[in-house]
């Protein structure tokens, strides 16, 4: 067993892994399995191995062990499924940091994961080259010489393909972006640490919308990355260190709310309080997680019968197809709450594509480090994407946002992909033409 685990955790690990009763009605709803049909590619299958694991008779450092759970998206639509309420996105994560203690990482990754992510300096150093990729059009002409999909360095070829076409340069926040109407209150706002350098458009919108709203929006510099990403890629210890910082700001910080634009960044704040079971932070991550709401979930939660009075309007009819992020539909069992903010704009037709409940391919860095299953499953939601031809394409999340761009880019049609904020945002304005 990993060392870095805590006793009490490998006891409740060992209690969740026997809480899968092998039905197999996970199967139809996961991903991987879907594309591959394979065993070892689902949930069922991967909880096998991790039991095998736990007994000894395969070890974790085996390649077929590494390989599919390494494939896992960790969409946790197996957990929305399961009868027995398996607890299969935490497993996943203990799973990945048992590999990494014993079959080792190399430094890049290391790198990423423990020094990058969650590091404000490295994040902006980073953002310079990645902006000048965007401005200068290079990463689209390094697209049109070259086929990702054969391309030697696929990683590399992946991560350029998904950049956005526009990148702002480093910029610093504003500690603070007050009311432009009746004030109502003070809410922080959770800003990203790659979601702010990719997508500070979706920040952009959310500031603007709880401005109008009659909230002070706080970005609260202490809390520089929640830790989903290094938590998903087995690097626990840093996704505590940089929870308990965050954990630590929110106790302090003189907020009704903390706000989340991005699905992945708001389940793993939800989350805190499984990645601290067993250790003595588990009541303060509790406290905290009551405070926390996903946009969508806020807006219609406090404020529907407020943007209904505003009559929220889009200057020319839109259809709008709403395609829901893994950890926003399954993660944080929110599953109707952004089609329903979208149906509070007039001139707008709203609906969810089919297989709304599968993931598109993106997960975090899933499409980066698996791009072949990245793009499996980004065409099979592009097909279904364009049976539908919408106007609009809106989802919830940065990385499902940038996935299915390339996506939208790939078959060169003329759909925008938006954020479901920067969609209400728009309406407020009425700028969407």
């Amino acid at each position: 067993m990993n060392d870095n685990l805590h006793t009490a955790q490998f006891f409740e690990r060992s209690e969740k892994l026997q809480a899968c009763i092998h039905c197999g009605l996970c199967l139809e709803h996961c991903p991987t399995y879907l594309v591959t049909g394979e065993e070892m590619s689902s949930p069922r299958g991967r909880i096998y191995l991790m039991k095998a694991v736990e007994e000894g008779s395969i070890s974790a450092t085996d390649e077929m062990f590494v390989s599919h759970e390494g494939s896992c998206v960790v969409c946790r639509s197996c957990e929305t499924a399961c009868p027995s309420g398996v607890q299969f996105g935490i497993l996943m994560e203990q799973t990945r940091e048992i590999i990494n203690e014993r079959a080792g990482v190399s430094l890049f990754r290391e790198f990423i994961y423990t020094k990058l992510i969650g590091s404000p300096i490295l994040t902006r150093i980073l953002q310079v080259p990645i902006a000048a990729l965007a401005i200068t059009r290079l990463a689209r002409l390094f697209e049109k010489t070259f086929d990702r999909r054969s391309f030697p360095l696929k990683r590399f070829a992946s991560s350029i393909a998904l950049l956005p076409d526009q990148v702002p340069f480093p910029h610093r926040r504003n500690s603070v972006y007050r009311s432009t109407a009746a004030k109502r209150g003070s809410v922080g706002l959770l800003i990203g640490c790659i979601g702010d350098l990719f997508t500070a458009r979706i920040n952009d919108a959310t500031i603007s919308v709880l401005n109008k709203m009659g909230y002070d929006v706080h970005i609260i510099p202490e809390i520089a990355c929640c830790g989903a990403l290094s938590a998903h890629a087995g690097f626990g210890e840093h996704a505590r260190e940089l929870a308990l910082k965050t954990i630590s700001a929110l106790e302090s910080a003189t907020i009704d709310y903390y706000i989340a634009n991005i699905a992945g960044c708001g389940a793993m704040l939800k989350d805190y309080p499984k990645l601290f079971e067993g250790h003595p932070e588990y009541e303060r991550a509790t406290r905290v997680r009551g405070t926390i709401r996903d946009i969508s979930e806020f807006l219609l939660e406090f404020h529907e019968d407020d943007l209904l009075k505003m009559n929220l309007m889009l200057p020319k009819k839109k259809t709008i197809g709403y395609q829901a992020p893994c950890h926003l539909y399954h993660g944080q069992q929110i599953k109707d709450a952004p089609a329903e903010l979208l149906k509070l704009v007039r001139n707008t037709d709203v609906f969810a594509f089919e297989e709304n409940e599968i993931c598109c391919g993106s997960a975090g860095t899933h499409n980066i480090e698996h791009p072949e299953m990245g793009e499996a499953l980004l065409e099979r939601k592009m097909i279904i994407i364009t049976s539908r031809t919408p106007d609009i394409v809106a989802t919830a999340n940065a990385g499902c946002l940038m996935q299915l761009q390339l996506g939208v880019r790939d078959r060169d049609l003329p759909i925008p992909v938006m954020h479901v904020i920067e969609v209400v945002n728009s309406a407020m304005s009425g700028s969407i033409a």
